[in-house]
């Protein structure tokens, strides 16, 4: 049975008010997300579109934020699922409050958790590590 989660949280780039949020501020959230996951994948520009109440279709890039949850690794499947579901709710509400949004999308999925071992290099090479990525790409 498939009881694994993936949670996904979407932020704009830009507030309300027209301001681009710092990538320093974008970097705190996926802080935020691998602590408490142990790990965040990030998609640094998604387009996401609605519908207006006058019927047209309205844009913004957004940033996508994406931890799993593998069920096998935890003792109390039912009490981490509540606490990683408050944990994403309540952070979106501090985000949609920070950033001035009427919601922020949240997405919990099933999915099945793997980690396919490899070969553990002890150091990576400067250009993997010594790069602002957050400055970078978003």
């Amino acid at each position: 049975m498939i009881n694994d989660r993936e949670y996904k949280l979407i932020v704009p780039k830009w507030d309300n008010s027209g301001r681009k949020i710092k990538a320093e501020e974008l970097e705190e959230i996926g802080k935020k997300m691998s602590e408490h996951f142990g790990g965040v994948t990030i998609i640094p520009s998604v387009l996401g579109c609605w519908k207006t109440p006058e019927g047209k279709l309205q844009c913004e890039e957004n940033v996508l934020f994406s931890s799993f949850r593998d069920s096998e690794s935890v003792r109390d499947w039912e009490r981490q699922k509540r606490i990683d579901e408050e944990f994403v709710r309540n952070l979106a509400r501090r985000l949609g409050e920070r950033f001035g949004q009427e919601s922020v999308l949240i997405a919990e999925d099933k999915v099945e958790v793997s980690f396919i071992k490899g070969r553990y290099e002890k150091e990576l090479p400067e250009e993997r590590t010594g790069v602002d990525w957050f400055k970078k790409l978003i």
